[in-house]
Parts: structure tokens; sequence; C-alpha cells
């Protein structure tokens, strides 16, 4: 679950160090008295910026929407130059299609890959996608701790790492988390919750509303549902379907 952190660092390390090749190459540049570069240079970094946001906004408010349609539309047409493309598109609009309640159409997304093949990483990803399926669908608990498991153990072989943030919303929904992975979980989870709207955050938000419920902690509750609703508000989980049962511990 430190693979997650490490991906982060190794990008702000890139991050850096373009900056700084950049910053040299400006001061560079202006003592040689080529003025013309930096201009150059800023909009490039200036566009990049632009695009970046565009994307994230653009997610943001297709996680808008009453239906996961756009949104899964736009993983099918934007996430194919990654490794084991087709895996990284089916687990992304399966759990989008999980979290909207469309689990037939999860279970269609996940179905032409060859899991056998791709990488350990998106393994264990279907197998996060599989645990929500199955609390949300079947309100199974103990299944969803079990794929949990798996899909921990699947991913701590591959360098690219696991999913610390699905992992722990999806067990601390199941009861999978003991006393001391709560107190470690719920800060990490409330900051992801809160930091942006999208559907890991939203997946965050429902986890700690639930959570909060269990407490007895209404005004928590509350807060976690409201930014749950901010981020994904026609998710399934909001949908009026009567109070959620406690997890239920494996026999």
């Amino acid at each position: 679950m430190q693979a997650n952190r490490r991906n982060l660092i190794s990008v702000i390390v890139v991050a850096v160090l373009f900056l700084g090749v950049t910053i040299v190459g400006l001061v560079g540049n202006a003592r040689s008295g080529n003025y013309v570069a930096t201009p150059v240079l800023l909009t490039a970094i200036g566009i990049a910026v632009m695009f970046f946001w565009l994307s994230q906004f653009r997610v943001r408010g297709m996680l808008q929407e009453k239906t996961p349609d756009r949104l899964i539309e736009h993983y099918h047409k934007t996430v194919r130059r990654v490794p084991d493309a087709d895996a990284a598109i089916a687990w992304l609009c399966a759990l989008a299609a999980t979290f909207f309640g469309e689990f037939d159409r999860a279970r269609k997304e996940l179905e032409p890959v060859n899991w056998d093949t791709t990488r350990l990483m998106y393994r264990g990803h279907r197998l996060y996608v599989l645990a929500l399926l199955a609390i949300l669908e079947d309100n199974d608990y103990a299944k969803a701790n079990r794929l949990t498991a798996q899909a921990r153990e699947l991913e701590a072989r591959d360098s690219a790492g696991g999913f610390e943030l699905l992992d722990g919303s999806i067990r601390l929904v199941a009861g999978g988390l003991d006393a001391d992975e709560i107190d470690q979980m719920v800060p990490r989870l409330e900051k992801s919750a809160k930091k942006a709207a999208g559907l890991i955050p939203g997946i965050a938000a429902w986890a700690l509303a639930l959570h909060y419920h269990r407490l007895n902690m209404p005004d928590r509750a509350t807060d976690a549902k409201e930014l749950l609703r901010s981020a994904v508000p026609h998710c399934l989980p909001l949908k009026p379907q009567g109070p959620p049962p406690p997890p239920q511990p494996e026999a």
C-alpha cells in the first residue's frame, strides 16, 4: 500500500526536476541575451497546466450527471496510451458503473479482458470492483473483505503498487479494518473526500458517511454525505433504499 505514495513522490520528483531544468534554461537564455525562449517555455507550461485542469474539470462535470454514460465513454476514448490499456479502461468503467448502481454494465465492462495476462496491479483493481459490487449489489461484506484481501496480496507484488484509498474505503464499509487501521485510514479518507470532487473522493465520502452513521455521529455523517453529494450526486448510495445494514462479521 506504500506504492501509491512512491508513485506520487516519483511524479513530484520529475515535476521538480523539469521545473529546475526550465528555470536553469530560462536564466541561461536571459544571461546570453536570448529572450525568445522565455515566453515559449512559459507558454508551453501554461498550456500543459490548462489541459490538465480542463481534463479534471470535464471528469468532475461527468460525475454530476444522472448516469455514468459520458464518463465511461470518456474513459474508452482517452485511456488508450497506458500499459494494459484494455484492463485500465475496463476497471475504471466498471468502477463507475458499479457506484452508479449499473451492476450488469459493470460486469460487461470487465468481461472482455483476459485478466490472467494483465499486470498484477490491474488484477487487484478488478477485485476491488468486485468487492464494491459485493457490497452494493448483495450486501455481502464477508465476500468484500475476502476480495480486498486478495487484491492487496496481488498489488503488493506489483512495483506500481496498491490502491490504498479504495482499499480503505471498501474495508471501512465492510468492517474489515481493525481499530488501529481505522485510526490511520479515516484521516486519509477525510483528506481525499475534502480535497477534490471525483469518483475516488466520492467513494471515500460514502465510506465516511457510513462509518460516522454507525458511530452515531450524525453531524459528521451529514458532512460526509454532503461531500458525496457534491462529488457524485446521482450515485447509488444517495438513492432512497433505507438505512444501510451494519457490517457482518466473517464466520
